[in-house]
């Protein structure tokens, strides 16, 4: 027979990131006791991961997804000239990342497959992509288009900071400006910006006298994510 039943009792829990305590006592706060057991325990369970970790997965996974858009871009862009040179160029490199028996075009090389210049030519004459991007610009000579897509693969792929546009000369209203500095963290970082004041946060950006680390102490301050 159950001696505790309609009997007034307390709920006591101890909520934590990864457990949660609990106990039921009577008004003296005794341990009750129920089909022979004390009422009382901990769930033990995998901490949760913090918004911050979350959003900054989701970010990376934008990040690829724009990246392979504009290669797939590119690479339609440069579909008719590369298909009169070399119609399995785009192959290779899609499958330069596999062992040779999983490549769907067998090729020991890369990049360049032709009996009269291999992937060991071009790292001969082009060390670094960024050799062959100097090389380029001199435009010393007419060359292949499958060295111009590269280029600009590289280019396209590591493209740098372009968030705003226009020029820096244009810029009349720093409210306009910051206001389209927060848009750009929302839709690239998916962060929200806000500033206890916009007045405050020009004077610091626009002080000539206090140093980075001193300017980057106060703007802290002054924001929150």
């Amino acid at each position: 027979m159950d001696t505790n039943a309609g009997k007034e009792y307390y709920l006591g829990l101890d909520i934590g990131t990864d457990s949660v305590g609990w106990a039921v006592t009577d008004l003296e706060y005794h341990i009750l006791r129920r089909k022979g057991k004390s009422l009382w325990g901990v769930r033990l369970f995998d901490a949760a991961n913090t918004a911050a970790e979350r959003r900054g997965f989701r970010t990376s996974r934008r990040r690829l997804q724009r990246r392979r858009q504009r290669i797939r871009l590119l690479q339609e862009l440069f579909a008719k000239e590369m298909k009169k040179v070399d119609a399995g160029f785009f192959q290779r490199l899609n499958d330069s990342a596999y062992w040779a028996e999983d490549k769907k075009e067998p090729q020991i090389y890369s990049l360049f497959g032709g009996k009269d210049y291999t992937d060991v030519d071009y790292y001969r004459e082009y060390p670094t992509i960024y050799h062959l991007r100097s090389a380029l610009i001199r435009g010393e000579k007419e060359y292949d288009v499958r060295l111009v897509y590269l280029a600009l693969h590289h280019l396209m792929k590591h493209r740098g900071h372009f968030l705003f546009q226009g020029s820096i000369e244009n810029i009349t209203s720093f409210q306009t400006t910051f206001q389209n500095f927060r848009d750009c963290l929302m839709d690239e970082l998916d962060l929200e910006l806000e500033c206890d004041s916009e007045e405050d946060f020009s004077e610091i950006l626009k002080d000539k006298i206090i140093g980075k680390m001193e300017k980057c102490r106060r703007l802290e301050l002054l924001c929150h994510i």
